[in-house]
């Protein structure tokens, strides 16, 4: 299987949305799923893909690099956290039934290159796929000056908490999920870092 990567592009935006549902449990559509029911005939899909096929912002197609055969097969979505972006209301927990969000911004590590969301269709995992993926991200980072990489995981995931560190992230912070019907998993969720002695953080 031949393999190749490249940059987004707008017409990749549906595709990106998927593949963000898939990598964010949820989360993700549940933003999305705000949006389209003020919109009457829109789909929580339809909004995510309006999203990503917008030229500015961090969720934009700009920001996703794809993976393909003859076909997209996989994505990741990187960018910086700086004070530009950075969550400052973000707080430790405990947290309110209906801030869903806020473990997720707690667990933003400011000044870093941050791995918003990666995935790979099923059929494609566990061919290398998602981690040339990450390494390609983690270069593009180190080219726009950033040595600390950060992303979110869940916790009791347990195997791909080991992948990641296999690729060398550390679990620097941790912080319970918020349940709600539409988040899929439950338990906890951590901050992964590369190098978090260069990195600022909530605490």
């Amino acid at each position: 299987m031949k393999v190749t990567y490249r940059p987004a592009t707008a017409d990749d935006s549906r595709f990106i949305a998927s593949m963000i549902d898939i990598s964010s449990d949820g989360i993700a559509t549940l933003e999305w799923q705000e949006t389209c029911d003020k919109q009457a005939g829109k789909t929580a899909l339809d909004v995510g893909s309006e999203w990503y096929a917008r030229d500015e912002g961090d969720y934009s197609y700009r920001n996703c690099l794809i993976a393909e055969t003859d076909h997209p097969i996989g994505m990741i979505l990187s960018f910086p956290i700086t004070q530009d972006n950075f969550s400052e209301d973000g707080k430790p927990p405990p947290y309110e039934a209906d801030d869903i969000y806020a473990p997720y911004k707690y667990l933003e590590a400011l000044n870093s290159w941050y791995i918003c969301g990666v995935a790979v269709l099923p059929e494609f995992r566990k061919q290398g796929v998602g981690e040339q993926l990450i390494k390609l991200s983690i270069e593009e980072g180190k080219r726009q000056g950033f040595s600390n990489v950060s992303l979110i995981a869940v916790y009791d995931k347990k195997g791909l908490i080991s992948y990641y560190e296999s690729l060398g992230f550390k679990v620097t912070r941790k912080a319970p999920i918020v349940e709600h019907p539409g988040i899929r998993v439950k338990g906890a969720v951590v901050l992964m870092e590369t190098c978090p002695q260069d990195a600022d953080s909530h605490d």
